[in-house]
């Protein structure tokens, strides 16, 4: 577990040390709605060009070509899980079957080790954080339910309250905007939380003339959509901003 924590923080360190979300280039187009969102990349990729797209999310998954590099930006987000004291996270019984759950949100993945440990008495339950792109590969095989936090799927819609068990785990993003990368390429940053996601975006604007600034806004993107975008198009491209508590808990960890 040590290990692959410490794995797990290097690499978003790495990541958040080197954002800066920025506007692109003067004279951007405002928004079309979320429903039909144009992003436009600022390096265009190549990797796709060559093999056709995947018809499934099983078929992206067994085309490494296309699913590496995916998997990789997703990496960059940890999803937690109750685990034993071997790794292994405790499986659900759930109606197609035994699943394990990871939660994006830090609060509520304590709050079900609390109540693991209440109900199973196992010795050496604890949390243990997985990357998102290996989460999203076992969701694929039905393996695995990733776990929104209740307060993004009620920022995209959905009703106060509603569980967010079984939900579609919404993204945030301006599509207008672009973070730098340390191999120099731009992506269109995404996060997990709508908050994030505008303090991100008024950072950006600060340098953006006032009457221009209502010409931009923050789109809704669910995390299967925008994997579907990065296999299926080369001219979406998003990198994955880990929410800001997940990375103080993995820096308490190191204390």
């Amino acid at each position: 577990m040590i290990i692959r924590t410490l794995l797990i923080l290097s690499n978003l360190l790495a990541i958040v040390n080197g954002f800066s979300i920025h506007q692109r280039q003067a004279g951007i187009q405002p928004l079309v709605p979320a429903t039909s969102v144009v992003v436009r990349a600022s390096h265009p990729l190549t990797r796709l060009h060559a093999t056709p797209p995947p018809k499934s999310m099983e078929d992206l998954i067994t085309t490494p070509s296309m699913w590496d590099p995916i998997k990789n930006d997703l990496n960059a987000v940890p999803a937690f899980a109750c685990a034993n004291d071997q790794g292994q996270p405790l499986q659900y019984n759930v109606g197609s079957g035994p699943l394990a759950f990871f939660f994006l949100d830090i609060k509520a993945a304590k709050e079900e080790l609390e109540k693991a440990r209440q109900d199973t008495k196992l010795d050496g339950l604890n949390l243990i954080p997985f990357p998102l792109g290996e989460v999203f590969e076992m969701g694929a095989k039905q393996m695995a339910l990733i776990v929104p936090s209740q307060k993004s799927i009620e920022d995209a819609g959905a009703p106060p309250g509603m569980n967010p068990l079984g939900q579609q785990v919404p993204l945030f993003g301006c599509m207008d905007m672009t973070q730098n990368r340390p191999d120099g390429s731009s992506m269109v940053p995404l996060f997990l939380s709508m908050e994030e996601a505008k303090e991100a975006m008024d950072m950006a604007l600060q340098a953006v003339p006032d009457a221009e600034k209502s010409q931009f806004d923050i789109s809704v993107i669910p995390l299967a959509g925008a994997v579907q975008m990065q296999a299926t198009r080369s001219d979406r491209s998003f990198t994955y901003v880990p929410p800001t508590s997940s990375i103080d808990y993995l820096r308490s960890l190191e204390n």
